[in-house]
């Protein structure tokens, strides 16, 4: 798996976890219990300076002491907690429609490498046909020149040889071009140097999807493209940002409890430790309930959090009567381009039907005479250019394809369920 891929997609982990965050702080945001242990002086009776009988610590008699605290926090502002969380959810959505966008982006990219790659195969079988092809007109020449035949002669032996440049420069091309395709295979797929690349075609040729009209392709644009949806749940963030900005201009309500108990068996305690909730200078027991409000008293703090929030929404609506005619314009183009592309193709095939014939023609009239070399070698050239020609535009048209499927807003796997043309 691409490494920057699985970046973006565990960006969407941090969202889901704010998400959680603002969930688990609804219920008791601040729940809190302390609790202690440790030594404690006993009490006696003393007589002070007035003849009152009163409790004084008394240190030569310790004893174990235990005490605990509780305090809860239940906020009460419940329009705050659900704007907060329906913000953090448009949020999210942003993120995943931004990591899909990312995905179209890769698997584009990983379509030009696969055709690529089957555009090189088909370059390296083409040069080792041609060699094949070329070989045996040169063999069929040295028979006629051992035979002795009166219409061979050793020059057309060397006009032969001498135009094997240009199939030797092909398969040099597609030796090379095959081995730089694979690096760049194994490079995207972050495969080991000892894992080999094996793709499902072995054969180069058209794409067999349905080609939509302008119409449809716009339409599906529309529906499906992540940019837009990102855009959507961008202006319902900020939507939800500005009402939380805009509560908090005002007080905070809460309901606060606190518990507090404290117990010592220190020295001289019997008849406390006959009640556990007897009281003293030591043992106590507490508790408080009620309604609170909290207020930010720096209210320009808070006046600037709005303004911000209702000018980035501003922004964003702004951004949004136009994002939607750019994002069809640049799958328009895309669309001309792939429809120029498939007309080139089909140009390439006729006139690769006729470079075929003409190849057949001259084929033969070598097999009648050998020494018409030329016309053979002619008709070589330009079938060999044609049928490289041919290839490298269904990769292009293929390549194009791809890119205006991730124009449209789609996967791969998701035009196809689209069943469009049926």
């Amino acid at each position: 798996m691409d490494p920057m891929l699985a970046e973006s997609r565990f960006s969407t982990e941090a969202k889901k976890n704010k998400i959680s965050e603002i969930k688990a702080a609804a219920i008791l945001s601040k729940f809190e219990i302390s609790m202690m242990v440790g030594p404690a002086p006993g009490l006696k009776e003393t007589v002070d300076d007035w003849g009152d009988t009163v409790d004084t610590w008394d240190f030569t008699k310790m004893g174990p002491f235990f005490g605990t605290e509780i305090k809860a926090v239940q906020p009460l502002n419940y329009g705050q907690y659900k704007v907060g969380k329906k913000a953090a959810e448009a949020d999210l959505r942003q993120t995943e429609m931004s990591v899909i966008g990312k995905e179209h982006e890769k698997s584009v990219e990983l379509q030009t490498y696969y055709y690529n790659y089957l555009l090189a195969l088909e370059m390296n079988r083409l040069a080792a046909d041609a060699k094949k092809q070329m070989d045996r007109a040169e063999e069929k020449l040295e028979e006629a020149l051992d035979d002795d035949d009166p219409n061979v002669s050793q020059t057309d032996l060397l006009r032969l040889k001498a135009s094997r440049h240009t199939l030797d420069e092909a398969i040099i091309d597609a030796e090379n071009g095959l081995a730089r395709v694979k690096l760049a295979v194994k490079f995207s797929l972050g495969l080991d140097s000892n894992e080999t690349f094996a793709p499902m075609d072995t054969v180069l040729a058209e794409r067999s999807e349905y080609f939509p009209t302008l119409d449809e392709a716009k339409e599906l644009a529309v529906r499906h493209h992540p940019d837009l949806k990102r855009l959507n749940a961008g202006l319902e963030a900020r939507q939800y940002q500005l009402q939380l900005a805009e509560a908090k201009l005002g007080p905070q309500f809460f309901l606060m409890g606190e518990f507090t108990y404290v117990k010592s068996w220190a020295g001289n305690r019997t008849a406390v430790q006959k009640n556990a909730f007897a009281q003293d200078a030591v043992n106590k027991i507490s508790g408080a309930i009620g309604f609170g409000v909290r207020y930010n008293l720096n209210f320009w703090r808070s006046w600037s959090s709005y303004v911000s929030a209702r000018t980035e929404l501003r922004g964003l609506k702004l951004k949004e009567n136009y994002a939607s005619e750019g994002i069809l314009l640049q799958m328009e183009e895309q669309y001309i381009q792939t429809q120029g592309a498939k007309a080139k193709l089909e140009s390439l095939r006729s006139s690769l039907r006729a470079s075929e014939s003409i190849l057949k023609s001259a084929a033969m009239k070598y097999d009648l005479d050998p020494s018409n070399t030329s016309e053979l070698v002619s008709a070589y050239k330009d079938n060999l250019m044609l049928q490289k020609s041919y290839y490298y535009a269904v990769c292009k048209y293929n390549i194009a394809f791809a890119e205006l499927i991730s124009r449209m807003g789609l996967s791969l796997s998701e035009y196809h369920q689209l069943d469009l043309g049926k």
